[in-house]
């Protein structure tokens, strides 16, 4: 699939380098667009720039560090010669009821998913509200939307990724800034992520089939999506057809919150 969609556009995207990031660099360049892969994975992200060639690069970005992003951001604006879009992809699920998880581990959840996002969306509303129209997408969850026991900070995390996504959508038309903000939200999605739960459930015994059944059984589409379907979404709230969106939810899951 390739084609223009996203001809004008040059978008920073964080956790480049796996998952529904790298799928969505893969689509984004496929339509034109030049991308920066922000990452911690420094290998991965290199490997997977080399790979899409001269409209894509890699930078180091921890999503954590305000610095990190300012530097990530400076590093787009250097190589590509501007900014239009910011994708908020890098996340971290650690399973747990409340009575298992510690707080450092929900804080490392919140440090990540929330406080990543806001930095992105904080740093991205800056870079963008000069310039000639920009969007930025974060990645939300359909845990954010609908609790799930043993996802006490996945859920806290996500479920502020949508609010924050409405308020500084808000803030922008507010402020006659020509910034589209809006949420995609996946159901399970089969990435890294997905993976590493199928390890967990066959360590405790379980099959690999199983394991992806008691995934797939709770979508009414009765599957896992791919990193492809979640990209797809990606790539139209970041291009001109979605122009008179913003502070939306897109869902990306199989029916799983009809």
């Amino acid at each position: 699939m390739s084609g223009s969609r996203l001809a004008t556009k040059i978008a920073l995207i964080s956790g480049g380098a796996s998952g529904i990031g790298a799928a969505s660099a893969r689509r984004f360049v496929a339509e034109g667009a030049q991308v920066m892969l922000g990452d911690l994975q420094a290998e991965k992200g290199a490997a997977l720039a080399q790979e899409l060639g001269p409209a894509a690069a890699y930078t180091p970005l921890d999503v954590r560090d305000e610095a990190s992003w300012r530097a990530a951001v400076a590093a787009t604006q250097a190589r590509f010669g501007g900014l239009t879009t910011v994708v908020n992809s890098a996340g971290v699920s650690i399973p747990g009821t409340i009575e298992e998880i510690g707080l450092e581990q929900f804080r490392h959840s919140l440090a990540i998913n929330l406080d990543g996002t806001f930095l992105g969306c904080k740093v991205g509303v800056e870079a963008l509200r000069g310039g000639r129209g920009g969007a930025i997408v974060n990645i939300g969850s359909t845990l954010g939307n609908r609790g799930g026991s043993i996802f006490t900070a996945y859920c806290a995390s996500k479920g502020g990724v949508r609010m924050l996504t409405k308020a500084v959508a808000l803030h922008c038309c507010e402020q006659g800034y020509d910034i589209r903000v809006n949420c995609m939200h996946p159901g399970a999605i089969h990435t890294e992520m997905v993976e590493g739960y199928i390890a967990a459930g066959i360590a405790a015994g379980a099959t690999r089939e199983a394991v992806i059944e008691g995934f797939a059984s709770v979508h009414p589409m009765k599957r896992l999506g791919t990193p492809e379907e979640a990209a797809n979404a990606i790539v139209f709230l970041a291009s001109d057809e979605s122009t008179f969106t913003t502070g939306g939810d897109l869902t990306v899951d199989g029916g799983y919150l009809a």
